[in-house]
């Protein structure tokens, strides 16, 4: 490892634009001085070799086995479909690597289990891409409420309504199969409660409702070779409505979905003994800014009027990549994991416990949609 930055070699740094690591884990990488980007991996040599010309990369391979054993790479990021988290973690971390995992970390708790142990034995710095706790609004409205600006938290109604599911490339066809982690459950419910849970405490208690509305999906860049009446089959839930109970005794309800036209973005309300926050993104929580509105109760229960608040800008530490970039909270959160590493801190946060303890509360969700019933996390 070199003194001063921390070589990255990126797994799943495709060489076509529309992948989510071109998009958003190249400039990340590429943003932050305290990492050189020397390696990318793809699953084909001709796109390997496109991913390197784009990204400046010294070195660029057909395949992850050979990023991971590079003497030449000190922390492996991972933007691959999740299927292949599993793997592409175990193999790293018996590499001796550091490792940022894309969210979810795998596809179920028992993976994430053995990934978490395995980490810990190794004594490796590890980190899952949650990276929208470290959005500036997002961490101004946990600032927010830390320090009692609408008095204790009571109540939080949250959404994530998005429309990814019947507009879908070909290539994210694995987002159809449950078989696969696709769907609704794991990435846009878990980017969103992990946002609530962050900011209002442990999930105690889930009861909720799943359900697969779009059974079957045509590819959008398919749509000119196939004919009309050729689709795809969807095996996995678009859509989850649930309710929670915190440690704390706070309660909640939220819905989350990929089939919404018209889309609808990120919303949560907080509710509070002396007034309420609300945050909203137009889009994905994972990139999109945060803006907020805060309403004072102080003066009784007569409505109040909202305002919506300047984001401090203490809040940003990437200056060189734009806010509105894919890869800006990635970059945010990549780059206070470097510095835990060389600090010698090994229990950064969110790391592979918090993807454990999230994967958790996702499985009691689908539990309860199972058995009709709350179900403890």
């Amino acid at each position: 490892m070199t003194k001063d930055r921390l070589r990255i070699g990126i797994v799943g740094a495709n060489g076509e634009n529309d992948r989510w690591g071109a998009k958003a884990h190249v400039p990340a990488a590429l943003s932050i001085d305290e990492v050189e980007l020397v390696a990318v991996a793809t699953s084909h040599e001709e796109s390997a070799k496109i991913a390197q010309q784009r990204s400046g990369a010294r070195l660029a391979f057909s395949n992850y086995h050979e990023l991971v054993k590079s003497s030449e790479v000190d922390l492996v990021t991972i933007s691959v479909r999740v299927a292949m988290h599993y793997p592409i973690v175990m193999e790293a971390i018996a590499a001796k690597k550091h490792i940022f995992c894309e969210w979810p970390l795998a596809l179920d708790s028992s993976q994430a289990s053995k990934m978490l142990h395995s980490a810990k034995v190794s004594g490796i710095g590890h980190a899952i891409g949650t990276q929208s706790r470290f959005s500036p609004g997002l961490m101004y409205l946990k600032q927010l409420v830390e320090n009692g600006a609408i008095g204790e938290p009571l109540m939080f109604n949250m959404t994530h309504h998005l429309g990814t599911m019947p507009s879908m490339p070909s290539h994210r066809w694995w987002l159809l199969r449950k078989d696969e982690g696709g769907g609704v459950t794991l990435v846009t419910t878990g980017h969103a409660i992990d946002i609530a849970r962050w900011i209002l405490g442990d999930v105690k208690a889930v009861c909720g409702k799943a359900a697969t509305f779009v059974k079957e999906v045509q590819f959008k860049d398919k749509l000119a070779e196939l004919p009309e009446d050729e689709f795809n089959k969807v095996s996995a839930f678009d859509s989850i409505c649930f309710a929670v109970e915190m440690e704390s005794g706070v309660l909640g309800v939220a819905s989350t979905s990929i089939v919404c036209k018209g889309w609808g973005g990120f919303r949560l309300e907080i509710q509070g003994t002396e007034g309420r926050l609300i945050a909203e993104t137009p889009d994905m929580i994972q990139f999109s800014n945060a803006r907020l509105w805060m309403a004072s109760g102080r003066g009784g229960y007569r409505p109040t009027e909202l305002k919506e608040l300047t984001v401090p800008t203490e809040f940003t530490n990437v200056h060189t990549l734009s806010d509105t970039s894919m890869g800006f909270h990635i970059a945010q959160e990549l780059r206070a994991f470097v510095n835990s590493i060389r600090n010698g801190e090994r229990d950064f946060s969110p790391g592979f416990k918090e993807g454990l303890d999230l994967h958790r509360i996702i499985e009691a969700i689908i539990r309860s949609s199972d058995t009709g019933s709350w179900e403890n996390v």
